[in-house]
């Protein structure tokens, strides 16, 4: 019988700010693991809700769970920073305060990582988005992926994919943040190659740990299975960039204001960071690049390419003016930079933004993935949503035109047997 000691330790941090009533939720996906050597940490950046106090109580009926509550504002960037500098030897992943982990994902990791040998292993993630005011609709999700086991995914051929799409959101990506488990060893490599001996050598925690990771490598495992689930909340920095209100532009300006001494690369005009996503992809390319003996190969960067594919994202986003006007000025100066003012110019004229002109569709839908409306199915926040996640995935995996035919033939047998039936008196009895 195998000892605690005969399993790598696995860790997930958890740096957060302001999530309580959503970090609850996120803990019990973690509670709910039985992988008999795991730990959580817990690194709270001076929230002013009552999250210390949420995790305290979870602490004292459950000793995995470690928690660092700051008094001095870090920033998210030194946040999830330190929060990975607490971890042990052995494996880590991260979640914010409002993802999750599918039940016995931790169990999942190990298995992949112990049977294939590899330092780095991704997947694609289900998803929950909570409503943005009370009695309002969420949105539950799961990629509609077929399962084809685990396969491993060429660093170089990834990396080279980034220069011509410019979107690290990539299913393949190995974010370390939501997606991805890495070696203490793979993070340490990383960290002797940096001037400050960082890990987060950029202003995001996520996408570069995805880039900096995979060029490491020459290769780690990939699997469509949905070992976590990332949730979205009104309170998500993603969202916050794309709106204009008090609050939303408060929270960025925290954000800018934590990084300004943190520019893009000189290539992208040493401009202060921006939300783009095509713009932190090439930040987070060429800062890779420029680590000290980083292995990581790829082709050199179009900057002509990078323009058209930033336009194409502005077309479909749903930035609002007033924040756009600033991301516009910024892809300008890098087109100074690079000679390219006239296909600047040009694209500012041709480029359209996309407007929806009818309300979001929320309920059953299947497109790229199978959606539900939640509050629907009882999944109100991220630990149902965990609960329901192998069930979809694994029964989306079942479905084919075989078992189709097998539903409708077995329907219509249950019919018909139903209608063919006859009535017999009851026993005598004495």
């Amino acid at each position: 019988m195998k000892k605690l000691s005969d399993y790598p330790l696995i860790t997930v941090i958890i740096p957060q700010k302001d999530r309580a009533e959503y970090l609850i939720h996120t803990l019990r996906t973690c509670l709910i693991q039985d992988y008999p050597n795991f730990e959580i940490i817990v690194s709270d950046d001076c929230s002013t809700d009552n999250s210390v106090e949420v995790v305290s109580d979870l602490m004292k009926t459950d000793s995995r769970i470690k928690l660092f509550a700051h008094s001095n504002h870090l920033g998210m960037r030194d946040n999830f920073e330190f929060a990975l500098n607490q971890v042990r030897t052995g494996y880590v992943m991260a979640l914010g305060g409002d993802d999750g982990l599918a039940p016995g994902s931790i169990w999942r990791m190990y298995e992949i990582l112990s049977t294939t040998n590899r330092e780095l292993l991704t997947w694609t993630p289900a998803g929950f988005t909570y409503s943005d005011y009370e009695g309002g609709k969420n949105i539950f999700y799961v990629k509609r992926r077929k399962n084809s086991g685990v396969k491993f995914i060429k660093s170089e051929i990834f990396l080279n994919s980034l220069t011509k799409t410019f979107i690290y959101q990539a299913d393949e990506c190995p974010m370390l943040f939501m997606k991805a488990i890495a070696s203490t060893a793979l993070i340490d490599r990383v960290k002797s190659r940096t001037k400050d001996h960082s890990f987060y050598y950029c202003a995001t925690p996520d996408g570069f740990s995805g880039i900096v990771l995979a060029g490491e490598v020459d290769d780690y495992a990939f699997t469509y299975e949905p070992l976590s689930i990332t949730g979205s909340t009104i309170k998500s920095q993603g969202r916050n960039y794309q709106r204009s209100d008090k609050k939303s532009k408060e929270v960025a300006q925290q954000f800018f204001k934590d990084n300004i001494t943190r520019k893009m690369h000189a290539e992208l005009a040493s401009q202060e960071y921006s939300p783009l996503v095509t713009l932190m992809t090439a930040d987070y390319l060429l800062t890779a690049r420029d680590l000290n003996g980083w292995p990581g190969k790829f082709v050199p960067i179009s900057y002509e390419a990078l323009l058209r594919a930033s336009f194409k994202l502005i077309e479909n986003s749903s930035f609002e003016n007033e924040v756009l006007v600033r991301e516009l000025n910024i892809l300008k100066e890098i087109a100074r930079q690079h000679d390219l003012l006239e296909l600047f110019n040009q694209l500012m004229v041709r480029t359209k933004r996309k407007v929806f002109l009818m309300e979001d569709v929320y309920g059953f839908v299947i497109t790229n993935s199978i959606r539900f409306e939640g509050t629907e199915l009882g999944i109100n926040n991220i630990f149902d949503a965990s609960l329901a996640t192998n069930f979809v995935y694994n029964f989306y995996n079942k479905i084919s035109i075989n078992e189709i035919f097998l539903f409708i033939r077995n329907t219509l047998r249950i019919i018909i047997r139903n209608m063919k039936i006859r009535r017999e008196s009851l026993p005598n009895i004495t």
